[in-house]
């Protein structure tokens, strides 16, 4: 359902149309730089490959470890899968530019919750369960909160929006 707006509602921000740009255009960008992260430790899992991680952190034995599979499928190629769908999310959102709270960013919202979820979760598995640190887990962690928190603002944005000039068609 899109939103249309009422003729009385306050004059919309000068920014408004850049930020409905910049916004997913940037979203995009953050979750192309996660794809590439778990697509290289997919393949390092799959290809038993020693990962290159500059002396920082036990990058191998995170990725070799028991927590690096979830039923039999590397946890890289869910984060991924998920990278994939915050991209096409992002870029139907681009593309389309919906006001209010419309399905794109709702999902790729909760998608950027999911994950971020997983990704502290994992986090904590490496620090105190393997006392290991991969940094590109860590790398992939710190993408996938931004998402959260760039979306999580815009998400604020349009409710707000929404509340002060917006009705339902």
């Amino acid at each position: 359902m899109r939103a249309a707006r009422v003729a009385t509602g306050p004059a919309e921000e000068p920014s408004a149309p850049v930020l409905a740009v910049a916004v997913p255009a940037l979203l995009a960008l953050l979750s192309i730089a996660g794809l590439g992260i778990s697509s290289y430790l997919t393949y390092t899992h799959w290809a038993e490959a020693t990962i290159v991680c500059g002396g920082i952190g036990n990058c191998n034995l995170v990725n070799n470890s028991e927590y690096s599979e979830l039923a039999g499928i590397p946890v890289a190629l869910l984060g991924a899968l998920n990278y994939l769908t915050l991209i096409a999310l992002a870029v139907v959102w681009l593309w389309w530019r919906p006001s209010g709270l419309a399905w794109p960013l709702m999902a790729f919202w909760g998608l950027s919750l999911f994950g971020t979820l997983y990704s502290a979760y994992l986090t904590y598995v490496e620090v105190f369960v393997l006392e290991a640190i991969c940094v590109y887990c860590v790398a992939s962690a710190g993408i996938i909160l931004a998402c959260l928190v760039i979306s999580t603002g815009w998400l604020i944005r349009e409710a707000r929006v929404s509340d002060n000039g917006y009705e339902a068609d």
